[in-house]
């Protein structure tokens, strides 16, 4: 398995600044300009998008080996940012001012395949996002959304608040809390004080499926 790092080779011969950015900073506002663009070495951000009515969901999230497309449209075609992006888990990000970007994109093979790859990757995933809203109902969502955070974290503990499963999901708290009083009373998961145990993994994937 290939180094983060090692994925931008393209970066070798311009000018770069290495960041520790700790855990809840954000990296960019929605309506924002551009500032530097980042290659994350280590670490997690997400990216999602505020409605006007205070809620939120989750676009994607960018890892270790990835930059975010979003910032590298904004360099390349769009003055401002589409949506906002802060940091999950403390990371380590090499950055390059827009210009350098820009420049690489006329010289650098490498980088024009790396981004070509990460717009293909990261539509993909908008696709199964907006199947899921649109075409899925919130309970099977919400169970999917647990299965993913447990196998992210190897644990059956979540630590996560009832209004941070909502905003990860683009719904409001109130939602949430009944669909989970549910799960809870089925005997699939144990919810406590800003964490949630999983006790059924199997009724939780079937209830993805539904």
């Amino acid at each position: 398995m290939q180094e983060p790092s090692s994925l931008f080779h393209f970066l070798n011969d311009v000018e770069t600044t290495l960041l520790s950015v700790p855990r809840g900073t954000w990296m960019f506002r929605e309506d924002e300009g551009c500032g530097r663009l980042g290659f994350v070495e280590s670490g997690v951000i997400r990216v999602f998008k505020d409605d006007p009515g205070g809620r939120q969901i989750t676009l994607y999230r960018v890892g270790a080996g990835d930059s975010c497309i979003l910032s590298l449209s904004c360099a390349l075609t769009n003055p401002i940012h589409q949506a906002s992006a802060i940091v999950e888990d403390d990371a380590v990000i090499r950055t390059i001012t827009t210009d350098t970007f820009r420049r690489l994109m006329d010289t650098s093979s490498a980088l024009r395949e790396y981004v070509f790859g990460l717009f293909s990757k990261r539509l993909s995933d908008v696709m199964i996002l907006v199947e899921e809203v649109v075409f899925h109902h919130m309970d099977s969502r919400l169970a999917g959304l647990l299965l993913e955070m447990a196998t992210r974290n190897h644990s059956d503990v979540i630590i996560a608040t009832h209004e941070r499963l909502a905003e990860e999901l683009g719904t409001v708290r109130e939602v949430v809390t009944r669909i989970l009083r549910d799960y809870a009373a089925k005997g699939w998961i144990q919810s406590g004080r800003g964490s949630i145990t999983l006790l059924d993994r199997f009724a939780l994937a079937q209830a993805v499926r539904m």
